[in-house]
């Protein structure tokens, strides 16, 4: 994958209707003010990804327990495809290339490289959503 959304999401999954996607357009990211989430958005899907704590994202790293974001001090992620969005999250995200500059505490905007592999319980369902959204420039 280039870069764009590519998502699996088991029969019966809320957010993904249990189909696979696949979205080849390149998406655009900021972090939220000057807080370390990261929102992404690419076509119809809206994703933020947040280390929690003020702990700036690192290569390699995976944020495991992830909760519902912005509802949280430990990781949070949240998840909406045209308008459908869960009101409980648990799930994990590994950030695979995401790299900035800081100045001081206040990261840069817009992101122009990331790599995120993710997976997502939607409201204590069973089902799981996972997949991997990408930029690279």
């Amino acid at each position: 994958m280039m870069q764009g959304l590519c998502i699996v999401s088991d029969p019966g999954e809320i957010l993904g209707g249990g189909q696979p996607i696949v979205i080849n357009q390149t998406p655009t990211a900021a972090f939220i003010g000057n807080s370390t989430a990261l929102q992404i958005k690419v076509g119809d899907w809206t994703l933020v990804f947040d280390p929690g704590q003020n702990t700036p994202f690192s290569v390699g790293m995976t944020f495991p327990n992830a909760k519902l974001y912005p509802q949280t001090s430990t990781p949070g992620m949240s998840i909406e495809n045209n308008g459908k969005k869960c009101d409980q999250v648990d799930g994990e995200f590994t950030d695979d290339i995401l790299q900035t500059a800081q100045n001081g505490t206040t990261q840069v905007n817009p992101v122009s490289n990331f790599d995120i592999r993710f997976s997502m319980h939607c409201n204590q369902e069973k089902q799981v959503l996972t997949g991997r959204v990408k930029l690279s420039q």
